[in-house]
């Protein structure tokens, strides 16, 4: 077992991470939570409250079913309650907290959007190898030269002036048909 001294402001820093390293590792799973991440964020804002952070957190009870005895024997299963402790919407909507996270999203997908564009461009100009073709050195300096001036049109315009040109009939059909399915107008 390992213990921590923490300030006040240490825990509530703390906190934070936790929650915004579960977010990013089980916030897109709807199946295969990667439990253990669960089970810290759970075990740290157990202590939000004892920590001067009672609003940080919420809990509920759980039924735990135990266990069936060595020999098979359910009639010597037991149940307990056990207490979850979870961030609460209070911390979860924290103005600073939705911030930081909302400006971690934006970096990561103009990075991201910036270097695939780019990958695909000097694809189209230099075909569908030119990555296994090219020295490392020489696709890795074009690859930052098509990601930077991605990422200037980006940082000035936002993403107001991309347009996907491509099936873009097929897709207003298809956004139709979603829409009509839900009534939408």
């Amino acid at each position: 077992m390992v213990g921590l001294a923490l300030t006040p402001e240490q825990f509530k820093a703390l906190l934070r991470m936790i929650y915004v390293a579960n977010t990013v590792i089980n916030g897109h799973r709807e199946k295969g939570y990667l439990k253990e991440y669960d089970d810290l964020e759970q075990y740290i804002f157990s202590r939000a409250g004892a920590a001067g952070f009672p609003a940080a957190t919420w809990s509920h009870k759980t039924s735990d079913i135990g266990s069936e005895s060595a020999d098979g024997d359910l009639s010597e299963v037991s149940s307990q309650e056990e207490e979850h402790h979870h961030p609460s919407r209070i911390f979860e909507n924290d103005r600073e907290l939705v911030a930081l996270m909302d400006e971690y999203d934006r970096a990561m997908v103009t990075e991201f959007l910036a270097e695939t564009l780019a990958e695909r461009d000097i694809e189209r100009k230099h075909g569908p190898a030119a990555k296994t073709r090219m020295p490392e050195k020489d696709y890795e300096e074009l690859l930052d030269c098509y990601a930077e001036a991605y990422a200037e049109e980006f940082q000035k315009f936002g993403f107001g002036r991309m347009v996907v040109v491509k099936e873009t009939a097929e897709a207003e059909k298809k956004v139709g048909r979603i829409a009509k399915g839900r009534k939408l107008s």
